[in-house]
């Protein structure tokens, strides 16, 4: 066959794509279309061809003239399109795709593209009915199926994504990304131990894929399982190399297991293709803060989900993240963008400000309303419902240490880390080492603020105290946050919890009368904790919906032991120390390693193993209560 024969160059360049060597495809594509100028299939062909390297002007110019040639082709019209969205302009894809839903109402490809346009004009429900629209056409269309699960999970339908995921698997077991959405819904929904499951099952099968060992990383640290969580993280980095979310998560996991240079050298490598990667410092955040570089930490943190989320929801509010110097006479009004203990944590700094000459108002959950309104260096406190008052500046309570206007000292970089780097992708330029300031501890860490219980409820609860039994008291809570599977958000709050009969075994032998303090206990929860305790736990979890009660509880008991809770941030705000259990990978206030905080002094520190092992912090707990 003559070496410029047209359709040998048409099959060859067709053969070309199909082995992924789309380069040399559109060189003889483009041959055989300058010698087939009316032939709808070779531009059709050279279209592909140029889609498959990402040149969407190219193929949509391709595509609108193998459409000119064969109109009747809705492929070449569904491909002008897809080059169209994918350069950005979902207007004028929407306007083509409904087009030609009207002229091809049952053509599936249709439904499924709009979906997918909808989609990303965030229009979830139009994209939902899209992609039912192409199931019902071709029920066997994975890729409208799985990407019905992804809207209806961005939507917090868990359960219903799965639904659409395993239907996916089961009509297509090689179908990979479906088992890696699945693990993500599971994980969602907090059960780890399936979504660990399914990730083993997939890398046993198909070992390349990045996303199916960070979802193992995340299924495992959820467990507490941080080191083996590691390993994947590390494994999803190097096999993605160039994906920055793969080494900022290994990056934090780094840090948190106590390999602080190697993470923030992984943070340096996660920034360098975009340094304003709002995933990335979304993680940085909590990495330097863990370590003591609060100067960073706080600037970093700026980029955290709850102010995200709250600008979102607001968008027509002005919000400030920094604040003048000069503050006397200035009026601020703080609003509440996270749990009810960060509301207390962070008005930790209202004295800062008062004391500056501000006068500071407080918008926030009507549950601490009352205690608020007695605490020093705030003004006034309003319901979050009320309207905002005239304020020279509205800040929400994370970004106050921040706003202090602090500036790091100087600048140290790490010493090089490159030794311990394994993948360099090639043509990679070195990334320099993370520059980590001296500021540790830097601004001071501001004290708790300061509730004074009112004199009645101290009497109320001093009542309720001497019926329950004789002193020592001690309360007890071993959950904190919301529940996993209650959570109904892609991104966690903070959820913490300890086995109810690990911890009452290592609290049998202590004597005193016991206390539960446990937010919303599950029914037969108190009973089950009684079992291991060997005596009755007395119940005082009503004083979780009435906070002076609680705050006056707390000043007066001799003992807290439990996970990170709001009560453990009113008990610091009574003047009192607790003993927290904290889980593994901890959180940042806690810090990644120690005794204690510098954020709650005096409070001893019983975690987690890295392992996920909780034998040796209770055997510590154990031993310090039997020593009081």
């Amino acid at each position: 066959m003559a070496p410029d024969h047209a359709q040998a160059l048409n099959l060859l360049g067709a053969a070309l794509l199909q082995l992924g060597r789309a380069e040399e495809a559109v060189e003889y594509l483009k041959r055989a279309a300058g010698r087939l100028r009316d032939n709808p299939g070779v531009m059709g062909n050279l279209a592909q061809a140029y889609f498959a390297l990402g040149r969407y002007e190219e193929s949509g110019a391709a595509f609108r003239k193998a459409s000119r040639m064969d109109p009747r082709e809705v492929q070449f019209q569904l491909g002008v399109a897809t080059s169209a969205a994918m350069q950005g302009k979902l207007g004028d894809a929407e306007a083509l795709l409904r087009r030609l839903a009207t002229r091809f109402p049952n053509e599936p490809l249709v439904w499924f593209n709009l979906g997918n346009v909808t989609r990303d004009l965030a229009r979830p429900e139009q994209a939902l009915e899209s992609y039912r629209k192409a199931l019902e056409f071709d029920p066997r269309l994975i890729d409208a199926r799985n990407n019905l699960g992804g809207v209806l999970q961005a939507l917090l339908r868990f359960e219903e994504a799965e639904c659409e995921y395993r239907q996916c698997i089961e009509m297509a077991p090689d179908y990979p990304i479906a088992r890696c959405n699945l693990a993500s819904a599971l994980i969602a929904q907090g059960r780890f131990g399936e979504a660990e499951a399914v990730c083993r099952e997939l890398i046993r099968v198909a070992p390349e894929l990045s996303p199916a060992h960070a979802l193992l990383g995340s299924a495992l640290s959820h467990q507490g399982r941080l080191l083996d969580a590691l390993e994947f993280h590390r494994i999803a980095a190097e096999l993605a190399p160039r994906e920055c979310e793969a080494a900022a998560t290994y990056a934090a996991a780094l840090v948190e297991s106590g390999r602080a240079a190697e993470g923030l050298h992984w943070f340096s490598r996660a920034l360098a293709p975009d340094p304003g990667s709002t995933a990335v410092r979304q993680k940085l955040g909590p990495a330097l803060l863990a370590n003591g570089s609060l100067a960073d930490g706080w600037v970093e943190y700026r980029h955290r989900p709850a102010f995200l989320r709250f600008r979102e929801k607001y968008s027509g509010m002005s919000l400030a993240q920094t604040l003048p110097e000069d503050l006397d006479g200035k009026h601020i009004c703080v609003l509440r963008e996270q749990g009810l203990g960060d509301e207390i944590f962070f008005l930790r700094y209202a004295r800062e400000f008062s004391g500056r000459g501000a006068r500071i108002t407080y918008r926030g959950n009507n549950k601490v309303r009352s205690l608020l309104a007695r605490a020093p260096g705030i003004a006034q406190v309003l319901d979050e419902t009320a309207p905002l008052p005239p304020a020279d500046a509205v800040i929400l309570a994370g970004d106050l240490p921040h706003a202090l206007s602090v500036q790091p000292a100087s600048e140290l970089s790490l010493l090089s880390m490159q030794d311990s780097i394994s993948v360099v992708p090639t043509g990679t330029p070195h990334v320099p080492d993370f520059p980590r300031r001296i500021a540790v501890f830097w601004p001071p860490v501001a004290p708790s603020l300061v509730l004074k219980p009112l004199e009645e409820k101290i009497e109320k609860v001093r009542r309720r105290l001497a019926a329950a039994g004789d002193p020592p008291y001690l309360g007890v809570t071993w959950r904190g946050g919301i529940p996993p599977h209650e959570q109904r958000t892609a991104s966690w709050t903070l959820y913490k919890e300890i086995g109810k009969q690990l911890f009452a075994a290592a609290l049998r032998e202590v004597p005193g009368t016991f206390l539960a303090l446990q937010r919303n206990p599950v029914p037969g929860e108190i009973e089950a904790f009684e079992s291991v305790l060997g005596r009755q736990l007395h119940d005082f979890t009503d004083l979780n919906e009435e906070l002076e009660g609680m705050l006056a509880l707390l000043a007066l008991i001799d003992e807290y032991v439990g996970v990170s809770n709001t009560n453990m941030h009113l008990r610091a705000a009574a003047g009192k120390t607790a003993r927290v259990l904290v889980p593994c990978p901890a959180e940042w206030r806690w810090m990644y390693s120690g005794r204690s905080s510098p954020w709650f002094p005096g409070f001893p520190i019983y975690r987690q193993s890295l392992q996920g092992d909780w034998g040796p912090a209770l055997a510590a707990l154990k031993q310090d209560l039997g020593n009081r």
